[in-house]
């Protein structure tokens, strides 16, 4: 691969699972360039490692210490990436930013935090970084995580989307991994911090049911009953003070162009009024899912006071 990042022309079109081995291989590349340290994670990496049940995945997700972000997102910026841009909320804490390219069908979502993992973002990198094991994929060498982290990291997102139920499949698929050395998979959320996500899988395991488990934090609980952006918009506004409440509500109900345009790029090219029939469309939603909404919101404020 050449030293400049490249990107791929428009006349040239990927197939999905091309997109995203070679795209893995281009992030390599740059991180390799750029002096830096990039785990790939979850996709077909951690199908290499026998940690994730073979599937056609969406985009490549790389994990990357936050002092190094600025480096890798300059050095694709100059192959045509760019950030998509997500709302600006307290109600929406980020853990990563996910780049697209017109000439390329996957995104590449680079995370400096992966929820689920609680432990300082840092001490979680270094603790990944020194189990990590070396792979081959779009051509090119790379590093991804120890096939036991590689579990915990499906098992983290299969349950934090509960509503999928494509990745049900995932959770029968670690656990069965998992459950025939549960203890030292449980020392090692403990050290990255996701026992308490995790302790549910633990729980119902005979050689861990017994061990300290705690509790999930607001952040889990938050990502795993809120099954719609509505949700944490409402518990957000319900939580913070008075005083931020009209600027929250402001920004729920007329959000920036940049936000909208975030599942919907062709938005990004357009006018406050031509995207009307884009925000009732938004607005009637929010309205029709309002009871199921507040049934989240609830549920949410009963787990917390538990």
């Amino acid at each position: 691969m050449r030293s400049q990042v490249q990107a791929a022309s428009p006349a040239e079109i990927l197939r999905m699972d091309e997109s995203i081995r070679l795209s893995a291989a281009l992030v390599s590349h740059v991180a390799e360039k750029s002096n830096i340290r990039v785990l790939l994670i979850k996709g077909p990496a951690a199908t290499m490692v026998d940690a994730r049940p073979e599937r056609q995945s969406l985009d490549l997700d790389v994990l990357l210490l936050r002092s190094d972000l600025e480096t890798l997102l300059t050095a694709l910026e100059q192959g045509g990436w760019e950030a998509r841009i997500r709302e600006v909320s307290d109600a929406f804490p980020d853990h990563s930013t996910t780049l697209f390219n017109a000439g390329w069908p996957s995104d590449i979502d680079v995370h400096w935090r992966f929820p689920g993992f609680y432990e300082d973002e840092s001490v979680v990198f270094e603790r990944l970084w020194l189990a990590r094991q070396r792979i081959e994929l779009g051509g090119r060498p790379a590093w991804t995580l120890s096939r036991n982290d590689a579990l915990l990291v499906t098992l983290l997102h299969a349950l934090r989307s509960p509503a999928k139920g494509v990745l049900h499949g995932d959770v029968a698929f670690c656990v069965g991994h998992i459950s025939a050395s549960s203890r030292e998979h449980y020392d090692r959320a403990v050290e990255l911090g996701a026992s308490g996500p995790l302790g549910p899988v633990f729980a119902a395991l005979p050689e861990t049911r017994a061990l300290d488990l705690g509790e999930p934090p607001l952040d889990w609980v938050l990502r795993t009953t809120a099954q719609r952006s509505a949700t944490l918009r409402l518990f957000h506004l319900i939580q913070i003070p008075w005083t931020k409440k009209p600027a929250a509500l402001w920004q729920a109900l007329f959000p920036s162009r940049d936000s909208l345009s975030w599942h919907d790029l062709e938005l990004r090219n357009t006018s406050y009024w031509q995207q009307s029939s884009f925000r009732f469309r938004r607005l009637w939603r929010s309205f029709t899912e309002g009871i199921q909404t507040l049934k989240e919101v609830r549920e949410i404020r009963a787990r917390i006071r538990k």
